[in-house]
């Protein structure tokens, strides 16, 4: 059993010294804002949440004016002003808080994050509707407003100014919230699951630090993780690149996918 820890020169040779030297391993979340490695959370403002009670009773109120009046339009200034206040309260939120942590760090562990595709519609098609649907449009409006991606924005330069390591794991390949960081192996939990207990090691954290660590250890060694020989690529694997298939397969490798589809003799 491989037993993962903070090894005693982690930190040299991994990153040039920033205004910190400390090493996190960060997991988003929507319940909290960043979960982190050792356990210290950041809330989750969600100023849209607070927001929308007051931007319903704008946008009814503009529903029974006349369009293009001048109270519709003062209306529609004042909504608009409504959702900048909220976006600049966010970006400003943003910025504090990925600038506190390329100051204190010198390497910043996290998951290479896609809220494009997180915040897909469930709403399907005719032939195939979808389930849950406005539930799952809550959850998008949620995810849109955490401003995932704009933290991704902001840490990617500023560690590139402060000369901090950014390391982006990759999420399908590694699986960080079904991965235990105790012994390394994979641990099945549904979404409602929020503690992590390991069946192998023993080990039991709260999902989301679990899943903290298991990026951060990742970050240690990203082209041989210790156990199981998981590499983490920066970057996903060209469309056009040759898949090789699994030796465990019963239909042997055809020697055309390797040629380019020509066998040479």
């Amino acid at each position: 059993m491989v037993r993962l820890g903070h090894p005693a020169s982690a930190g040299l040779g991994l990153c040039a010294p920033a205004h910190g030297e400390a090493q996190v391993g960060i997991d988003f979340g929507l319940a909290h804002w960043a979960n982190l490695d050792e356990g210290h959370q950041i809330e989750n403002p969600r100023w849209l949440r607070e927001a929308l009670p007051r931007l319903a009773d704008l946008q009814r109120q503009r529903a029974r004016k006349k369009r293009g009046s001048h109270r519709y339009r003062q209306l529609s200034q004042r909504i608009v002003r409504l959702y900048q206040r909220i976006a600049d309260r966010r970006r400003d939120f943003l910025h504090r808080q990925t600038s506190a942590l390329v100051q204190r760090c010198a390497l910043i562990a996290t998951e290479a994050l896609a809220p494009k595709n997180m915040s897909r519609s469930a709403r399907g098609t005719a032939q195939a509707p979808g389930r849950r649907v406005r539930q799952k449009a809550g959850l998008n409006r949620e995810i849109l407003s955490a401003g995932f991606g704009m933290a991704h924005q902001m840490l990617g330069y500023k560690a590139a100014e402060a000369g901090t390591r950014l390391h982006l794991a990759n999420t399908r390949q590694l699986k960080p919230s079904q991965r235990c960081s105790g012994c390394w192996q994979l641990v099945p939990k549904a979404l409602a699951e929020r503690m992590h207990a390991c069946p192998h090691c023993g080990c039991t954290l709260p999902r989301d630090q679990n899943s903290a660590r298991v990026v951060l250890y990742d970050a240690w060694t990203p082209h041989d993780t210790p156990g199981t020989g998981v590499a983490a690529r920066p970057k996903p694997l060209s469309a056009n690149a040759v898949k090789l298939r699994s030796k465990t397969r019963e239909t042997p490798l055809q020697p055309e996918r390797l040629s380019g589809g020509k066998v040479h003799n």
